[in-house]
């Protein structure tokens, strides 16, 4: 049994070390072909892992990049609409043909180090310039109104951010196409006496004066809500969404914008001034009415006003008694650094004024080319006189037109009257043209007498304008006398011929003589 026991273990010892052997060296090829298969998904993995970073870091900067590309264009966009007046001649500068959407008052400095996630943890990927320098702006479509909250020292620089916003307004918006209404209670206008050169070229420009008084606090507010109240009913209805998008269609008649400002509130305002102005903040901006008001917390507001109903949709900015500054009450900009701008010296600032109201009165006279009111030509002669004469003279709002309209109740005469230059001779010229386009001879005569100088209708003689007949040539006193001898006899022959007939008017005559 022993021999057995011994000669057994030593066969089982042999198959041993052999299947050892075997299992070894399996091992050992198994993990030389695992270890090459690793350095190859490792090495793979490797390039893909570096190749998405590449992309990674090439996205990063790219966006940073474009980031800072739009920040200059900002700024690019704002130098042009709003120069540095000091230094730019308004002569050397070209006005806008087009409104700005926004009205820069100042810049912000935005750290991306003090931003979340700003910057990236590898170094490899922090930019070489870490800050971005962002104009600050009042967006007049989403928030068109600006509120300075102010008290004691700070309510001169809220005063000069104003007038700032205000000079603005009129360099960056096409010349006449803003009015200001400024009411100044407490510096009784000394504040933006300058803007006072305006009355000099069109008093509309600053509404005559700067208002003071509650009185006249009251009719201007008033004056602004039924200017309000024209633009909703008249100008907008159902047509169109806000004033932008019916001044797009309206191309010559266009409404200007109305900018009411107003400083210290709520000095000289009362409950219901009060209360106005939060109407006008609050639904003048579809209208075209935008508002600037330094409010001072030293002084009581009126009684049921409350004024988060002004801030609601306005941009807020509260001045820091402790640091000396502005803070822009958002709470994604309360912590950036906010630096104001400074509006230019006394004397360029009178300057840029009188330029601009220069500006303006040269624009503000409208010209409505004559097609517009001119019928197309398929259309000439067709028009019937014989229960009304309409005939369109100018342009009324973005899609109609004005049409002078006679025959028809009281409406049977027409009395022009203006000073000298005031558009009374070419008045009658479109009116004249115009009729002769769309009423035939047969519908529509002229009698034309001009007692000034006599040549006023010379033109139509000399056109041998059909519809004509009586073109006045000479302003004697005895020509026009007999032309109107000439039109009582016509008066009296046709009511006879009426009484005839048994009817009471050129529509009844025609039924009865279709072919006469």
């Amino acid at each position: 049994l022993r021999d057995r026991h011994q000669h057994r273990l030593t066969e089982i010892e042999n198959a041993y070390r052999s299947q050892l052997g075997e299992a070894s060296a399996e091992r050992d090829r198994r993990h030389a072909a695992n270890q090459q298969q690793y350095d190859e998904r490792t090495r793979l993995l490797r390039a893909e892992f570096d190749a998405a970073w590449q992309q990674m870091a090439e996205h990063w900067h790219a966006r940073l990049a474009s980031l800072h590309a739009v920040a200059v264009d900002m700024r690019g966009q704002c130098e042009r609409l709003f120069p540095d007046w000091d230094h730019t001649q308004y002569a050397e500068w070209t006005p806008p043909a087009e409104p700005a959407a926004a009205i820069q008052f100042g810049r912000v400095t935005l750290d991306l180090a003090r931003v979340k996630n700003g910057l990236p943890g590898d170094a490899r990927r922090t930019p070489a310039d870490r800050t971005l320098q962002l104009p600050a702006w009042m967006s007049l479509e989403e928030h068109p109104v600006l509120v300075a909250t102010t008290s004691g020292a700070g309510r001169e620089p809220a005063v000069d951010l104003l007038g700032l916003l205000m000079l603005r307004m009129l360099t960056a918006m096409p010349p006449g196409k803003i009015r200001l209404t400024v009411i100044d209670p407490v510096g009784l206008g000394e504040n933006f006496a300058s803007f006072m050169h305006l009355a000099d070229y069109d008093e509309r420009l600053i509404a005559s004066r700067i208002w003071t008084e509650s009185k006249h606090i009251n009719e201007q507010l008033t004056r602004l809500t039924t200017h309000m109240e024209t633009v909703l009913q008249k100008y907008l209805r159902n047509e169109f969404a806000t004033i932008h998008e019916y001044n797009e269609h309206a191309g010559e008649v266009a409404e200007p914008f109305q900018v009411l400002v107003v400083a210290n509130f709520p000095a000289n305002f009362n409950e219901e001034t009060a209360r106005r102005l939060v109407s006008i903040a609050t639904s003048g901006p579809r209208c075209g009415v935008f508002t600037l008001v330094s409010l001072d917390r030293d002084h009581r507001l009126p009684s049921d006003f409350r004024l988060e109903d002004l801030l609601e949709s306005a941009l807020h900015l509260d001045w820091q008694a402790d640091d000396q500054e502005f803070v822009w009450r958002y709470p994604a900009f309360e912590k950036l650094e906010l630096t104001v701008d400074n509006p230019p010296r006394a004397d360029r600032f009178v300057d840029v004024v009188r330029e601009a109201g220069a500006a303006a009165k040269a624009s503000i006279r409208v010209e409505v080319p004559f097609e517009v009111v001119a019928p197309d030509e398929n259309e000439r002669w067709t028009h019937d006189s014989s229960k009304e004469l309409a005939v369109p003279i100018g342009r009324a709002g973005a899609t109609r037109l004005q049409e002078l309209r006679l025959g028809k109740g009281t409406s049977q005469h027409v009395l022009i009257c203006g000073k000298t230059g005031s558009g009374k001779s070419t008045l009658l010229h479109a009116l004249i043209t115009n009729a002769a386009l769309h009423f035939s001879p047969d519908e529509l005569e002229f009698y034309l007498v001009d007692f000034k100088k006599g040549v006023e209708f010379k033109c139509y003689a000399a056109g041998r304008l059909p519809h004509a007949r009586v073109i006045a040539v000479e302003s004697e006193r005895e020509f026009g006398l007999s032309m109107l001898e000439r039109l009582d006899e016509v008066l009296r022959r046709r009511g006879e011929l009426f009484r005839t007939l048994g009817v009471q008017d050129l529509a009844g005559f025609r039924a009865a003589r279709p072919d006469e």
